[in-house]
C-alpha cells in the first residue's frame, strides 16, 4: 500500500507543480519579466529527473504500479515541453549599444 501512495504521491506532486508553474509562466510573460522564467525552468528539470526516477524505481522492482505508467510519461512530457519553452521565452532581449 504505501509504494502505491507514494507512486500517486509523486505524479499528483508533479501535476500541481506543473499547473503552478504554468500559471507563473503566463503570469511573468504577462508582466514582460521573462528573466524569471528560468527559475521555473530549473525546476521543471528537477521535477522531472525526480519523475524519471520514480518511474525507473517502480519499472524495475515491479510492486505492479506500472500499468499506470502512461500517466507518468504525459506529465514528464509536459514538464519537458514547458521546461523548453520557459527556456526559450526566458531569454531576455539584447541591450543595443550606439
Amino acid at each position: 500500500m504505501v509504494p502505491f501512495i507514494i507512486y500517486w504521491a509523486i505524479i499528483l506532486v508533479c501535476i500541481a507543480w506543473f499547473a503552478l508553474s504554468l500559471f507563473f509562466s503566463i503570469f511573468y510573460l504577462a508582466r514582460k519579466e521573462n528573466g524569471n522564467l528560468w527559475a521555473f525552468a530549473l525546476f521543471n528539470v528537477l521535477a522531472a529527473i525526480v519523475l524519471t526516477i520514480s518511474l525507473a524505481v517502480y519499472r524495475t522492482w515491479g510492486w505492479g504500479i506500472t500499468q499506470y505508467s502512461s500517466l507518468i510519461y504525459l506529465v514528464l512530457g509536459l514538464l519537458i515541453g514547458l521546461t523548453v519553452l520557459q527556456a526559450i521565452l526566458g531569454r531576455e532581449p539584447k541591450a543595443k549599444v550606439a
